[in-house]
């Protein structure tokens, strides 16, 4: 297959594997994952208080991906913050898959854990990956 094949079945599988519902009065955030961390998930993006829309995301493609069960990636709609979601088998799992993918630790990209959900957070705004970082760290 092409790239561009690939990319195009890659965003097809994230439209019938993963669901976001957004309406303009509040922001309410289901995605369709078998995962014991999922509504806690959906409770930390909820809680950011912005839209957000789905990216392909290519995880099986990542070292170690076996350790995932499943993994989201959302941005905002004026795209200055974007979340990549990992849910993993176990809490130990994170350490183990920001090591082989190199995953970025900087002011405007950084990647955390909580219980078995591991979340990567970027945007230019250092801010808007401290708050997030903050609320995915458990501040319910």
């Amino acid at each position: 297959k092409t790239q561009s094949a690939i990319a195009q079945d890659n965003r097809e599988n994230l439209k019938a594997n993963h669901k976001l519902e957004s309406n303009t009065m509040a922001t309410k955030i289901e995605l369709n994952v078998k995962h014991n961390d999922k509504i806690r998930a959906e409770y930390f993006i909820q809680a950011l208080n912005e839209n957000f829309e789905l990216l392909p995301l290519d995880w099986k493609s990542w070292k170690d991906s076996e350790r995932i069960v499943d993994a989201v990636k959302l941005t905002n709609t004026n795209k200055s913050l974007t979340i990549t979601l990992l849910f993993l088998e176990d809490y130990y799992d994170a350490d183990i898959i920001a090591k082989a993918n190199k995953l970025p630790t900087s002011d405007t990209a950084r990647w955390s854990s909580n219980g078995s959900l591991m979340f990567l957070v970027e945007s230019p705004d250092p801010s808007k990956v401290d708050n997030a970082l903050s609320t995915f760290a458990g501040k319910e």
